[in-house]
């Protein structure tokens, strides 16, 4: 599949799935009587956003059309998408770059090891743009796992969190945290699921993680939001932390550095001040 009929599909998908969450009351519309399906109709959608009922359905059958910036606007208002679902609407839009990635990051985020070590005694670590975990200070194996010790296809934050027992017991609030992971990552993969990789891993999680089936159905997206977790630490118990999401553009994408900084720290700290 070229990644130009992915964006498609996934376009269609994203769309039928927002048009399904909105209740008619919501666009001040009348529920009626006669609903078969969930939400909005493709009429109506099309008709709020100022566009054919046929060429948007076009759009929800993943058809090769290509939307306007005022009509992608148009459909994020009607549909009340956020800024970061608005951002992947556009995104999936867009024409494929004539010379896509064809590789994992480059070696340009190396220093981020630099600053994720400079963190301790708070974890911080190093994900590429398909969760794949390439750096972690020493914190980490306390805070979280010891990656080193994870075989190479298993070193990764979503599969981790979806699959390991002890990703269960690190995170108090495991739902949420792994819910917002899937909806990060489908953020991210605009591009990347071209890569036999990618592929592979959300078949993989497809097939272990019947959480991972519902939530990646749902077609959920969000961006690198600053959010407090509930983590179970060995020696600490029960710490709320805070989890930073600093972007490094790397040439083939977008590598992060997430750290977990204990909420009672930064407490500490302002008094201090």
């Amino acid at each position: 599949m070229s990644i130009g009929e992915y964006r498609r599909l996934e376009r269609a998908h994203f769309l039928r799935k927002r048009r399904e969450s909105i209740l008619p009351c919501e666009v001040g519309l009348p529920k009626g009587v006669r609903r078969r399906t969930p939400g909005l109709r493709r009429e109506e959608v099309a008709v709020l956003a100022g566009v054919s009922p046929t060429w948007y359905t076009y759009l929800e059958q993943g058809r090769d059309v290509s939307p306007s910036p005022d009509v992608l606007d148009g459909l994020a208002s009607v549909l009340g998408l956020s800024v970061f679902e608005r951002d992947y609407l556009v995104a999936l839009s867009r024409e494929p770059d004539a010379c896509a990635p064809t590789v994992g990051p480059s070696d340009s985020w190396k220093y981020l090891e630099v600053v994720a070590e400079n963190m301790y005694p708070f974890p911080a670590y190093i994900c590429s743009p398909s969760g794949d975990v390439i750096g972690w200070n020493c914190a980490v194996p306390t805070w979280l796992t010891d990656f080193g010790q994870l075989p190479e296809q298993e070193r990764n934050l979503l599969v981790w969190m979806l699959t390991s027992e002890v990703a269960h017991r690190r995170f108090v609030d495991w739902e949420d945290a792994s819910r917002h992971l899937v909806a990060r990552f489908r953020a991210e993969v605009t591009d990347w699921r071209a890569f036999p990789h990618t592929d592979r891993m959300i078949n993989e999680l497809s097939r272990r993680s019947a959480r991972f089936r519902e939530w990646w159905d749902e077609h959920r997206v969000s961006g690198p939001l600053t959010r407090v977790h509930h983590m179970r630490h060995p020696e600490h118990g029960i710490v709320a932390v805070r989890m930073v999401e600093l972007l490094h553009e790397d040439p083939n994408g977008a590598v992060r550095l997430i750290v977990h900084t204990p909420v009672a720290a930064e407490q500490r700290g302002l008094a201090a001040a």
